[in-house]
């Protein structure tokens, strides 16, 4: 017999059922983000300084949708707690890059071992067909 959220899933439009698998994703990485006690802007800007290197202020700010003075206020507080250090570029001194520190890659490696888990025990619910499946959907739908 069927359950009734599973008559609504299958009732559901693609478009919700999408939207509801991203909130469930989102309200998971909140989660491990708040264990970890490390808000989701910070765990952001980390992905986003490894993805890009040595961005400027800009660049993070821009990334994270949000005014220069706003990621000026992330990074500082990130500069605290010594996962990031602001290298100020000597032919423009207006231009500020941001690195990682050894804690902040340290922070990096264990977040993606939580996200890895996450995602593990999350389409472990699929059958390995299933699994085959969806990757094949979903690399049909990034291109």
């Amino acid at each position: 017999m069927k359950t009734q959220s599973t008559l609504k899933y299958h009732s559901s439009s693609l478009e919700e059922v999408l939207l509801a698998f991203r909130k469930k994703i989102t309200n998971i990485l909140q989660k491990e983000a708040s264990d970890l006690k490390c808000p989701v802007s910070h765990i952001d800007t980390l992905l986003y300084i490894v993805k890009k290197g040595n961005p400027s202020m800009k660049e993070i700010a821009d990334h994270l949708q949000i005014t220069p003075p706003s990621a000026t206020a992330i990074i500082e507080t990130m500069q605290k707690k010594k996962l990031v250090t602001r290298v100020i570029n000597e032919k423009d001194r207006r231009t500020i890059r941001v690195t990682l520190t050894s804690k902040a890659w340290n922070l990096f490696k264990s977040l993606r071992e939580h996200k890895y888990k996450i995602f593990t025990k999350l389409f472990s619910k699929l059958h390995n067909t299933e699994q085959k499946q969806l990757i094949k959907i979903l690399n049909i739908l990034i291109k």
